[in-house]
């Protein structure tokens, strides 16, 4: 029987992205109307508060947010951001989606449970944090990270199926009594 062992390593929040930044204060008596989602703390709609139209700092698509709480996600459009949230992204190397979520799930568990009201997060603060991922021959293993968000993406599908073909049946046996 094969098996498959991973080998992992530690890496810090700045040997992945080389760029980690505050979002700006932008109160919302001060929010513009418009079409570019602003995110702020919060889980309620991946914390995007507002579409607005300042000439606040955008930040570009395919950015990881981690905001004072540790509630991370990815983005995979351009954004403005809140004092209260972290931008990580590389400017230098392209990041795929998968890579990135897989890196989004590992950044959120490294932050977990540490921050609240009382201990704010800030990026500057996460510079030095730690992170577990894949590794070959000591360096991120970018290919296993996407093969692993494929795979949970394809159970989650499959997932799906099955529980849809259940209500299908059970329509089908409630409409034939």
């Amino acid at each position: 029987m094969k098996t498959n062992k991973f080998e992992f390593g530690e890496f810090s929040f700045d040997s992945i992205f080389n760029k980690i930044i505050q979002g700006r204060r932008l109160k919302k008596d001060d929010q513009l109307s418009g079409d570019i989602p602003f995110v702020m703390a919060g889980t309620t709609n991946t914390g995007i508060v507002n579409y607005i139209s300042n000439p606040v700092a955008c930040f570009p698509k395919n950015s990881i947010t981690i905001d004072i709480f540790g509630n991370t996600f990815y983005r995979n459009y351009d954004f403005g951001a809140g004092d209260d949230t972290g931008v990580y992204w590389n400017n230098e190397k392209e990041y795929s989606k998968d890579a990135m979520l897989f890196l989004a799930s590992s950044m959120e568990k490294s932050v977990s449970g540490k921050f609240d009201f009382g201990k704010k997060l800030r990026s500057s603060q996460s510079i030095n944090f730690k992170i577990h991922l894949p590794t070959t021959n000591n360096q991120p293993d970018y290919a296993t990270m996407e093969n692993f968000i494929a795979a949970i993406q394809k159970l989650v599908i499959k997932d799906v199926v099955l529980y849809a073909d259940q209500k299908i049946s059970a329509t089908k046996s409630a409409i034939s009594k």
